[in-house]
């Protein structure tokens, strides 16, 4: 069981979209589990075995749980099936809250949070939680489970953020989790951390601390006036 559950398509996906949290996460004494669903075969650098090496590593730095599955890289499609695979995780891991990439993303080809597999992740996750509810599906063994809320990372930079998460404290020790996996620092010329940085960085002059992560919910939220009367000095 878990407090938290993270999917991501791929072995970075996680840590490199939203890292700090998770950090944040484990260190308040929250249980989280991540559910990689590819080994990240397709990808330009590192081959399958080095990124699954990668992310092993990156899970025991965390200190959460780790759940591999045998989703093929760019191969990962919303179907009944792959909906069915996920929802057995969910009972498995029996979360109170879930988070996976922004199912809708009109971003470009260059877009790395825009790739089509986690799109499709999101797509996924959101009818899986429904169907780990459903006690008359036959091919889902654990007993139901009803997750509290479902938010999503990778926001695209088209949309506004719903949420906001100040990870200011936890930037450093985000950073050493996330070069764990060595093989794709070299994305974008070797500047791949830089830019994960900047985008955290404006996300915190939105929230005016000096770096946060940004998440979208779809569901409304209860109303809690004790959250808006907690004022931090200017």
């Amino acid at each position: 069981m878990a407090d938290i559950l993270v999917f991501g398509a791929h072995p970075d996906d996680a840590e490199f979209g939203m890292g700090a949290s998770l950090v944040k996460f484990v260190r308040s004494g929250a249980s989280v589990a991540v559910c990689v669903l590819s080994r990240g075969e397709a990808g330009t650098f590192g081959t399958p075995e080095q990124r699954e090496a990668e992310m092993r590593a990156a899970s025991d730095k965390l200190g959460g749980e780790l759940e591999v599955l045998s989703f093929r890289d760019c191969q990962i499609l919303d179907t009944y099936e792959a909906r069915v695979r996920l929802a057995a995780v969910v009972r498995k891991f029996r979360p109170k809250l879930v988070f996976a990439p922004y199912h809708t993303n009109p971003g470009t080809h260059k877009d790395g949070s825009a790739h089509p597999d986690h799109m499709a992740t999101g797509a996924i996750v959101r009818s899986a939680l429904r169907y780990a509810r459903f006690s008359g599906l036959k091919e889902l063994t654990e007993e139901p489970w009803n997750a509290s809320h479902l938010l999503y990372y990778m926001v695209p930079q088209s949309r506004s953020p719903t949420l906001l998460n100040d990870v200011s404290p936890f930037m450093e020790e985000w950073e050493s989790i996330a070069r764990c996996h060595e093989s794709q620092i070299k994305i974008r010329d070797g500047m791949i951390l830089q830019i994960l940085r900047g985008i955290r960085a404006s996300a915190g002059i939105m929230m005016g601390v000096a770096y946060a992560e940004a998440f979208l919910n779809e569901e409304p939220l209860a109303f809690d006036i004790g959250s808006f009367l907690q004022t931090k000095g200017a």
